[in-house]
């Protein structure tokens, strides 16, 4: 409840930062400077690992500013660079205090159990469906005996149409509300789909 709470404060924020300046966030996001790039390709990952902006929405804006497959990219940088920032971390530095904070998550008994059976499989699902939470199994990667390969093709893979969908949904939603609910209902569409092929893979593996 109070993490519920926090999220509705800081988005409320952020709202209402961008209606004072909404002339000069239009202005801004109408010009899809290319010169910006890499400034958004870091931010992508500076918003990944300490999310001073919710991914959500900076993820969102990406796709406004450079169209869908330019703000995809940028996502899909930002959500990779900062998985793969994570494993590095939990492997060769943090190691305890990692170990402690992952405690604190009663999934972390269900996602050791299905990357026992498949490594490569439970880090791709769980990055098209939030079975576990993210950094979770960003930090209890890198602390297992998963090879950083198979962690890194797994994550990059299943980064992707997550990452198309947050840079579509943006840009739809400032161009088209109906391409919004479109684009919503096929991601709700391609989840339905996906979840009950993993439980029947979790059930028989």
């Amino acid at each position: 409840m109070k993490k519920a709470l926090i999220f509705v404060a800081l988005y409320s924020i952020i709202l209402y930062i961008a209606l004072i300046h909404r002339e000069e966030l239009i202005i801004w996001l109408d010009r899809a400077n290319l010169a910006q790039l890499p400034l958004m390709f870091g931010l992508s990952i500076l918003f990944s690992v300490i999310p001073i902006i919710p991914f959500t929405i900076f993820a969102g804006v990406m796709g406004v500013k450079y169209g869908v497959w330019v703000g995809a990219i940028i996502n899909w940088t930002g959500s990779v660079g900062a998985a793969v920032i994570y494993f590095i971390l939990a492997r060769y530095y943090f190691v305890n205090q990692f170990q402690i904070y992952i405690q604190k998550f009663e999934k972390v008994q269900k996602f050791d159990a299905i990357i026992s059976r498949n490594a490569f499989i439970s880090v791709l699902i769980s990055r098209m469906i939030s079975i576990i939470p993210p950094p979770v199994v960003n930090i209890y990667s890198g602390l297992s005996t998963m090879q950083f390969f198979t962690y890194f093709i797994a994550t990059a893979l299943g980064q992707i149409p997550g990452m198309i969908i947050y840079a579509y949904l943006g840009n739809q939603l400032a161009a088209s509300f109906q391409g919004f609910v479109a684009g919503l209902l096929i991601y709700l569409m391609f989840l339905a789909i996906l979840i009950p092929i993993y439980r029947h893979w979790y059930r028989g593996a």
